[in-house]
């Protein structure tokens, strides 16, 4: 509640002083209807505290023969699909934020009494996020190592982060719906206006799920040398 009133109230501020800027970044509601998927961003298990763990959502495919590219396992992801992201420490704040997506991704705290459930024994706090097209999405919890260089508006106030962050990432893919999976598209050689799926070389669960130069590591396809 108090996350809302502090967006209406910055909305509001913005409003007297002119357009919105394009680098204004309010927190999200959650979402309304049922998650595809939940993601726990952290939580203890067998008595060991475990924070986000780097992993990839979305659809896999065998892309180590260009010349049959053919879905694999992973759970493809659509837009207009849903991901609850849980924080099973309520009292710990937790966040899901992306500097580079398709779409803006800005949670608020995930922390008591905000959106709070309980599952067995454990009370969790959670947010719903509805992908609102394709592509990938990288997310991290920005109260966990840097999340790049805070950069303040002098103006407005606003708050932005550029550059790389040193907390643990992870990633939802979304594919849209029919999309075509070539060795064109995954050259980035098909013709213009080729719905091609995004996800490609993206998850991962062995090395065939990822392209000649890149390795699996934690169930994404990252760059042989830099680990990138």
């Amino acid at each position: 509640m108090r996350a809302r009133f502090a967006t209406c109230l910055a909305l509001l501020l913005v409003a007297c002083k002119g357009p919105t800027p394009a680098d204004f970044r309010p927190i999200q509601d959650s979402a309304a209807g049922n998650a595809r998927i939940a993601v726990s961003m952290n939580r203890i298990i067998s008595g060991r505290y475990r924070t986000i763990a780097p992993t990839c959502v979305g659809q896999q495919y065998v892309v180590s023969d260009p010349a049959n590219i053919q879905p694999a396992a992973g759970l493809s992801m659509r837009p207009g699909q849903i991901v609850e992201f849980r924080n099973y420490q309520p009292e710990v704040p937790t966040n899901v934020t992306s500097l580079s997506a398709p779409a803006p991704l800005f949670s608020p705290n995930l922390v008591k009494p905000y959106n709070t459930a309980t599952e067995a024994d454990e009370t969790y706090s959670f947010w719903r996020y509805e992908f609102p097209r394709p592509g990938v999405y990288e997310y991290f919890d920005t109260n966990m190592g840097e999340p790049g260089r805070k950069v303040v508006d002098s103006y407005y106030g606003t708050v932005s982060y550029i550059g790389e962050s040193n907390a643990p990432k992870a990633v939802v893919c979304v594919d849209a719906p029919n999309c075509v999976a070539s060795a064109a598209c995954l050259t980035g050689t098909a013709p213009e206006g080729t719905p091609c799926c995004s996800c490609l070389g993206v998850c991962c669960q062995v090395d065939a799920n990822c392209t000649s130069d890149k390795t699996c590591l934690r169930g994404r396809c990252v760059d042989r040398e830099t680990g990138e």
